[in-house]
């Protein structure tokens, strides 16, 4: 028997489902309506972006300084 944890994505018979807390002190399954980014790049054989390719997309897009 597997534990799930609140935050896991598994998958049932093909669909993927989110790991929620139910509210009374355990765990649901619910649709799941987020992808990780590790995720979304092995189902569509992607990438992130370099910095560079990413100056070349954007060219000089104002910042807020944040990151």
């Amino acid at each position: 028997m597997h534990r799930l944890k609140i935050g896991q994505l598994v998958e049932v018979d093909g669909r993927l489902y989110d790991v929620v807390s139910d509210k009374a002190g355990g765990v649901t399954l619910e649709p799941a309506v987020t992808v990780t980014m590790r995720q979304a790049y092995r189902e569509t054989g992607g990438r992130p972006a370099s910095p560079q390719e990413l100056k070349a997309l954007l060219g000089d897009v104002p910042t807020d300084g944040e990151g």
